[in-house]
């Protein structure tokens, strides 16, 4: 049995059930939205071990039944509110249900694609940006800050090349950033904003499953690729190969994350040098292969229906 945390209206989630079902592999898919209301989840830990069940729907499934799991997508539990509850106590419940369900899904003796707790340093990219670091990859010079004249003071500085982005796991659109910005600086005073030198180059996306590599060749004249068209910009993705030593990077990286399945952008400057802006460890996998026929999504299906590394 595979367990998969997500929701059909997550392309991911809907690619990867349907594969499932092409190979006729039995799964449970959970929406953490719907805990405690259309599944539940008891387990226990003694002596070292874990043992207990999972209710879907009017169904149980021991853990013992359990091959693997994945994480894909997890939303706080939509509990409704009691009567004589508080706002802050039915807040508080919400967090500790949510709690239970990456509780769960960090402890269960199978292979996890990925455990929560290794989804942490997404939250902040200065951290990622440590973390990438220690494995060998360049880094671009990085303000965040709320002071105006501190970012137009970091602008001259990398001589007017500059970028803009959010330092959360929130999406946010990439921009170069020009002297028109500067009469909304007053704006960063309000929203803690990261700055970053840009780098010039070509982007590519490396996709890890287990010890498998997929990297992704991305050629446009945009800032951001992912919103090319958006820009009325061009883009061109293909298949790549990285020099072994660069792969050995990538997959010692997301190991160093904790995860089994991760999205590791990088870039290669003119000279051949190689900058990592982040690990993503819930990775859009199908826009990529949808545009590469790279294997992608049948390398995790792969993974999980064997259940180890």
């Amino acid at each position: 049995m595979i367990l998969v945390f997500g929701t059909l209206a997550d392309p991911v989630t809907a690619y990867l059930c349907a594969r499932l079902c092409a190979r006729d592999e039995r799964f449970v898919l959970l929406d953490a939205r719907g805990y405690l209301r259309d599944f539940d989840l008891t387990w226990s830990l003694a002596d070292g071990g874990v043992d207990g069940a999972i209710r879907a729907g009017a169904s149980w499934v021991g853990l013992d039944a359990l091959r693997s799991i994945c994480v894909r997508w997890l939303d706080l539990p939509e509990l409704p509110r009691e009567a004589a509850e508080t706002a802050e106590e039915h807040g508080a419940r919400v967090h500790e249900a949510f709690q239970a369900i990456v509780a769960f899904a960090d402890t269960v003796p199978v292979l996890v694609v990925s455990r929560p707790a290794s989804f942490g340093s997404n939250s902040s990219k200065p951290y990622q940006q440590q973390l990438v670091a220690r494995y060998g990859f360049s880094v671009p010079r990085t303000l965040v800050t709320t002071e105006p004249e501190e970012a137009r003071r970091f602008y001259e500085e990398c001589d007017r090349r500059v970028i803009y982005k959010s330092l959360s796991h929130r999406r946010s659109i990439v921009r170069r950033m020009t002297p028109e910005d500067f009469d909304r600086l007053h704006a960063v005073r309000h929203c803690p904003t990261q700055f970053q030198e840009y780098v010039p180059g070509v982007d590519i996306r490396v996709h890890t499953v287990g010890g498998d590599l997929f990297p992704t060749e991305i050629v446009t004249e945009a800032t951001d690729y992912r919103y090319a068209g958006h820009d009325g910009a061009s883009r061109e993705m293909r298949a790549a190969t990285l020099p072994p030593e660069v792969a050995e990077r990538c997959l010692r990286l997301a190991d160093g994350a904790g995860l089994v399945m991760s999205g590791i952008d990088l870039r290669r400057s003119p000279a051949g040098e190689y900058y990592c802006f982040e690990i993503n460890p819930t990775p859009g996998f199908t826009f990529y292969q949808r545009y590469t026929g790279q294997r992608i999504g049948e390398a995790l299906v792969d993974l999980l229906c064997r259940g180890a590394l």
